[in-house]
């Protein structure tokens, strides 16, 4: 009977305990939860990090030795401790404009606006993040693209750095490409935007320029008198092998009588006012295309006026008829003159 009456008061002092102590764990629990919420509403940026696209992390451990060169964060969502750090790269290709002036052999002064396309190697992120850091641009990049610039420039004269730029971007993007290698940086390209002579320097390789350029002109123009000068070299040659030819043939009076025809036919084409004066010999050509008889007789009397058509030979009849040309009896006056 006792230890029944014992287990009740024990009862009933634990539920009388707990309803004491009800009301100060509840306040403890909520005072932890605001606690909470207020320390991930502080820290809420460095415990949750976001890695964008094209982007890439190396996280800094406080309490773990400091650098982790065996991870790297990829893109997404990533969860930290909020006493550690997580820095972000940009891993894709970047652009970054840079301007300087270089030496050149003669000590003139070269200014040159470069573009320099390079990109972080992924793999070794860690390890160039733990000896550069972020500032690896301007500690690395535009450091080693001028000095590589300016060892190359001070070996040439301004003249043949002008005219030889290409060769010189070879040389300098394959230099600077090396050394960048070497600091975990990959160079994708070099280029060089502007690149600007002192003004005296420019007009006198313009000129220089200008007199080769002057020279060339020349030389084409010799050459092109030579050929001229072996065209019409030829042309004589087959001009007097024509004449030979149609000399013996006894041909030379018919060719020339066939110009004459083709000559009046111009003259009867035309639609100005014109006189015709036409020959007196059998052909019938006007005075300008006359060709002398065969056998003249001195003295003799030319004959009476008439219709241009009796005027006109045989030859100069067939052809007006096959070219369909009207006939050239438009009351021409004709004129007889004594010899």
């Amino acid at each position: 009977m006792n230890n029944v009456t014992h287990l009740g008061s024990l009862k009933e002092r634990i539920v009388y305990n707990w309803m004491r102590i009800r009301g100060a764990i509840r306040n403890y629990f909520i005072l932890i939860f605001l606690l909470g919420l207020l320390f991930m509403g502080v820290f809420f940026n460095r415990i949750f990090i976001f890695v964008h696209p094209g982007e890439a992390g190396v996280i800094w451990k406080m309490f773990f030795g400091g650098t982790q060169t065996s991870r790297l964060y990829q893109e997404g969502l990533q969860v930290l401790w909020p006493w550690d750090k997580l820095y972000i790269y940009n891993v894709r290709v970047q652009q970054v404009p840079h301007d300087f002036e270089a030496l050149s052999k003669n000590g003139l002064p070269i200014g040159f606006e470069v573009s320099i396309r390079y990109q972080p190697i992924i793999e070794m992120l860690p390890r160039l993040h733990q000896d550069i850091g972020p500032e690896y641009v301007d500690k690395v990049v535009k450091p080693e693209v001028q000095a590589h610039v300016r060892k190359i420039v001070a070996n040439y004269l301004p003249e043949e750095i002008y005219t030889s730029e290409g060769y010189l971007l070879q040389v300098i993007r394959q230099g600077a490409m090396a050394a960048m290698n070497e600091r975990n940086i990959a160079l994708d390209d070099l280029l060089i935007k502007r690149m600007t002579l002192p003004d005296t320097i420019k007009a006198a390789i313009e000129r220089k320029l200008s007199a080769e350029q002057l020279s060339l002109q020349y030389d084409y123009v010799l050459i092109k008198e030579r050929k001229e000068a072996e065209r019409k070299r030829v042309e004589g040659l087959g001009i007097r092998d024509f004449q030979r030819v149609a000399g013996e043939g006894g041909m030379f009076g018919q060719y020339l009588n066939f110009y004459g025809i083709e000559a009046t036919l111009e003259l009867a084409k035309s639609t100005n006012s014109k006189m015709v004066i036409m020959g007196n010999r059998d052909n019938g050509l006007p005075l300008l295309f006359n060709l002398p008889a065969a056998d003249p007789v001195p003295g003799a009397p030319l004959p009476p006026a008439t219709d241009i058509n009796t005027l006109l030979s045989k030859e100069t009849k067939d052809l007006l008829e096959k070219r369909r040309l009207p006939e050239a009896s438009a009351k021409i006056s004709v004129q007889n003159e004594k010899r």
